[in-house]
């Protein structure tokens, strides 16, 4: 008796999400292009480690490939086995014609080479 009555309020929590579900993927409006994802796709990124010596370095290269200037701030974050190194900088990219002030590179030191570089970016047009 209990298992009945226990899976007939089961079927009407599933019922009332369903229906919830619908309804707001039905009033959801769709979504219209955004200027940030624009922005990035202008955007070639590379990224590397390099070695000089015993300084270990990860060199993060930026290119502009669209006809507008853009501002973009950088973060990084690069775990390896010897720790986590955290870099962070501005690069002002110029329009895709203006030959290298639209490729920008920043070189973060690092603890070791390998392991996991994550990289993201915050672009404006200017």
């Amino acid at each position: 008796m209990y298992f009945m009555a226990a899976l007939q309020v089961l079927s009407v929590v599933i019922a009332l999400c369903a229906g919830t579900a619908a309804a707001l993927g039905a009033s959801a409006a769709p979504a219209a292009p955004d200027g940030a994802t624009d922005l990035q796709s202008c955007l070639q990124e590379t990224g590397d480690y390099l070695t000089r010596g015993r300084t270990v370095t990860y060199v993060i290269g930026i290119t502009n490939t669209c006809d507008r200037r853009l501002r973009c701030e950088i973060y990084a974050n690069i775990s390896g086995a010897r720790g986590t190194s955290l870099g962070h900088t501005v690069m002002t990219l110029g329009p895709a014609g203006s030959g290298a002030a639209a490729q920008q590179t920043y070189t973060m030191r690092v603890k070791a080479e390998g392991g996991i570089a994550q990289v993201s970016r915050d672009c404006k047009a200017l």
